[in-house]
């Protein structure tokens, strides 16, 4: 049986568990009002803990709608696989990832937008003995990996240069650390369609990444194959855009047909 604590008694942590348990009842923003009601803490107190829960990855903010849902943080522990959204985005998708793999034999990876950088929901892993793997819910940076460039690129200007206000971390010599070049390489990116990722993120691998939209024509995930840079000509890149883009206007077009309610990323999109 289930002690009954009273909400005053309850400290700092058990406060967050209870802040964090309620978002798993839900799939859709909430305000701090509408948590503090759900959760009986007083309002500055639950604005309070919000404010650290977003700070360590927990809780996203959304600066619009001034709303809150789970964060990057929350996913990687696994909470995303509870997420209704995320399993029919996942749904819709593998088929469609699958086939991709299978006609090109190179590993293929979805990556949804979280509000700070991309998550790996879902990957098809190439079947040649010289391959590159990736462990689902991993959390992708915003300025080395092709997927989070790919959204980025088609994303408002503004918000960009906002999400990008933070000390680029050279994870290989070939990441690019300077953000005004950065932004170039974006302008590149959304005229050709596609981002690139040329062992930025790991030495040794290489990446093309496609956005994938929503029914409001905004920027949601990337469609990425990654594969071993020796691999890569100007030939093969070439057939692999092809592919990408067939695959990423495949998924674009199953998700503007869907229903509004039956399908949204709560955390994701913030521009």
């Amino acid at each position: 049986m289930k002690k009954s604590i009273k909400k005053d008694k309850l400290n700092a942590i058990e406060k967050s568990l209870e802040i964090l348990i309620t978002f798993t009842n839900t799939n859709h923003e909430l305000s701090t009002g509408e948590i503090s009601k759900l959760t009986g803490f007083h309002k500055a107190t639950t604005s309070r803990i919000l404010s650290t829960l977003v700070e360590y990855g927990l809780f996203a903010h959304n600066d619009e709608s001034r709303k809150y849902s789970l964060g990057p943080l929350a996913y990687r522990l696994g909470v995303s696989r509870v997420s209704q959204s995320i399993q029919h985005f996942v749904e819709v998708s593998s088929p469609y990832i699958d086939r991709l793999r299978d006609s090109t034999n190179e590993s293929i990876s979805l990556e949804v937008w979280s509000g700070t950088g991309t998550i790996a929901c879902y990957f098809a892993e190439s079947r040649d003995p010289l391959r590159v793997s990736m462990a689902q819910a991993e959390i992708l940076p915003l300025h080395a990996p092709a997927g989070a460039k790919a959204i980025l690129s088609f994303m408002h200007c503004e918000q960009v240069i906002k999400m990008l206000d933070y000390e680029f971390e050279a994870l290989t010599e070939n990441t690019l650390t300077s953000k005004s070049e950065l932004l170039k390489r974006l302008e590149a990116f959304n005229r050709q369609g596609y981002a690139t990722d040329n062992q930025e993120l790991h030495l040794g691998i290489y990446a093309i990444g496609v956005p994938v939209f929503d029914r409001l024509s905004k920027p949601v995930a990337a469609v990425c194959m990654v594969m071993p840079a020796t691999r890569m000509t100007p030939e093969k890149e070439a057939e692999a855009v092809k592919s990408l883009k067939r695959t990423a206007n495949g998924i674009s077009t199953e998700l503007k047909s869907l229903p509004s309610a039956s399908f949204r990323f709560d955390p994701m999109q913030r521009n």
